[in-house]
């Protein structure tokens, strides 16, 4: 099995896995290249496995009280609108729990 890099220029590579962590020349233009770790294939389950179960808003209330204290902070932290599915969420959310959707600004960072 071969690991395949690409230089700083451009050139695709073929190396050999004993050269993984390594750094070599480009034959082609004798740049540095560092080839990387080979890194062990997961299975979809196996991913799955580590993320966990999908938890959405709606499970989290289900187990909450309705009158818990973190119910209630909840409600007094400020909102922000999704653009995507017009949902109220936590302004210091930046990926709509909802659909999903990438909804932070440069200014959030």
């Amino acid at each position: 099995m071969s690991i395949r890099v690409v230089c700083p220029n451009g050139h695709t590579l073929n190396v050999r896995d004993s050269f993984a962590g390594k750094v070599g020349l480009c034959p082609t233009c004798k740049a540095r290249v560092e080839v990387p770790q080979v890194h062990e294939d997961f299975s979809e389950d196996a991913i799955m496995g580590i993320l966990g179960p999908h938890i959405t808003s709606d499970d989290v209330a289900e187990r909450q009280p309705l009158h818990s204290a973190v119910h209630r902070d909840r409600s007094l932290t400020p909102k922000k609108s999704c653009h995507q599915c017009n949902r109220q969420i936590s302004e210091a959310i930046h990926i709509c729990p909802h659909c999903h959707t990438y909804i932070a600004k440069l200014a959030d960072f």
